[in-house]
């Protein structure tokens, strides 16, 4: 049995149009994206974006019963929905545990109604947590959410000997980041790669184009973080900015609905 089951509720970036209980289609070749969620194990929902609990629930037809906890990286739009949230705390049995950055609750304007079924557990970079057997840290990203008091988290998950990366929205690594992650070695790593091949954006103070992509893989195997038989897995793709065209190497280019498991 695989440490980690992997499912995409969505992998695009915020330039996607948000079409809630519109659109039930999903394919293989990316030409439909929602804005980027995961689920763990059926247990653990990293960011209730707009479109992932009808995605979840009524195209992939997922049991979310047994939904223990989510996981926020930040509060943009297109990685926090209300509404979402409260669909998927409908559908778990019991309380859900609910993390994110301590500095993230004030901006999220929960009502009685989230807070009656979620236990708040505020982080802070550096922090781990056990979810069940799954342990859980919490990184600090470099993206911009100067609106708020919060700091945009990446995670690292371990579970059985098996460990995955998950950076959704960040660009380059954080000093103390990228410290945690050298004593680390992963199987997997999700790496957001919002800008494309462009080199001249101003996005990249925030996001990462795939040159950026290409290095930060490349350090990550010199420093012994990644090997090279260990997955690097590409989401949170902007709509308006990756060509037809666009050469990812051997890196996997994730789809909504797709599957993984290590």
């Amino acid at each position: 049995m695989a440490a980690f089951d992997l499912v995409f509720l969505g992998t695009g970036a915020a330039d996607w149009p948000v079409r809630p209980q519109a659109d039930v289609r999903y394919d293989t070749d990316g030409l439909i994206r929602r804005t980027c969620s995961l689920l763990i194990n059926g247990k653990y929902l990293i960011d209730p974006a707009p479109e992932s609990w009808f995605f979840a629930v009524k195209v992939l037809k997922l049991d979310l019963s047994g939904l223990r906890a989510v996981i926020l990286t930040h509060s943009h739009g297109d990685h926090f929905s209300l509404k979402a949230l409260d669909g998927f705390l409908g559908e778990a049995r019991g309380k859900v545990g609910f993390y994110c950055h301590e500095g993230t609750i004030p901006s999220l304007k929960l009502t009685e109604k989230e807070l009656s079924r979620m236990r708040l557990h505020p982080l802070k970079t550096g922090d781990r947590v056990k979810l069940g057997k799954v342990t859980m840290q919490a990184l600090g990203a470099n993206h911009e959410v100067s609106r708020t008091r919060e700091t945009a988290l990446h995670y690292l998950f371990a579970c059985e000997g098996k460990k995955f990366f998950y950076g959704c929205d960040g660009a380059w690594f954080l000093a103390q980041t990228w410290s945690v992650l050298r004593k680390h070695e992963l199987d997997l790593a999700i790496m957001e790669a919002t800008v494309g091949s462009m080199r001249a954006n101003y996005r990249i103070a925030s996001h990462n184009s795939l040159p950026m992509v290409d290095m930060l893989v490349e350090a990550m195997e010199e420093c012994g973080i990644l090997r090279k038989d260990s997955l690097v897995v590409l989401s949170h793709l902007s709509r308006e900015l990756h060509r037809p065209d666009e050469d990812y190497g051997s890196k996997i280019v994730a789809y909504d609905g797709m599957r993984l498991e290590i």
